[in-house]
């Protein structure tokens, strides 16, 4: 399933031969953000929970699974309908936004999540070892999260 695609955009390799997408969770002005263990790629780093899109797998698709694989406790969510995508031709990586009505405790499920953690969204930017792709596209998410956090 995941493989990678070498981008000649950006002159490095991502991985999931169809694109990946991540789910960026809101809930009471707070972002969800995960620690990437050392088992894959950029660890040691915050972002959201995701990965790779299986064949013919859409984005909320893929997005969800992924975060239910890393993730235990996570309950019924609903998506807003919002994306964002990075679209680097030959490979594509979807944010899509979901909303929680309380601050559950999630924990990490596999050995792909170090630690999961709530933080406001007013104070992501600011995080020490942001993914540096989740760190470029955070100001775009953060205009997403507005009518959702009340900022």
């Amino acid at each position: 399933m995941s493989g990678s695609v070498y981008c000649a955009r950006c002159q490095r390799r991502h991985f999931g031969r169809y694109g990946a997408a991540g789910l960026l969770l809101l809930s009471e002005g707070h972002a969800l953000l995960t620690l990437r263990s050392a088992y894959v790629d950029q660890g040691g780093t915050w972002s959201i929970p995701g990965g790779a899109l299986a064949p013919g797998e859409g984005p909320a698709v893929a997005a969800v699974r992924e975060a239910r694989e890393e993730l235990a406790g996570l309950p019924t969510l609903t998506l807003t309908g919002q994306r964002l995508t990075d679209d680097h031709g030959v490979w594509r990586y979807t944010t899509l936004v979901a909303e929680l009505e309380a601050l559950p405790r999630l924990t990490p499920r596999n050995r792909e999540t170090e630690a999961a953690r709530w933080t406001p969204v007013a104070a992501v930017e600011r995080l020490d070892r942001l993914h540096p792709a989740f760190a470029r596209s955070w100001p775009h998410l953060a205009a997403l999260t507005k009518e959702h956090t009340n900022v």
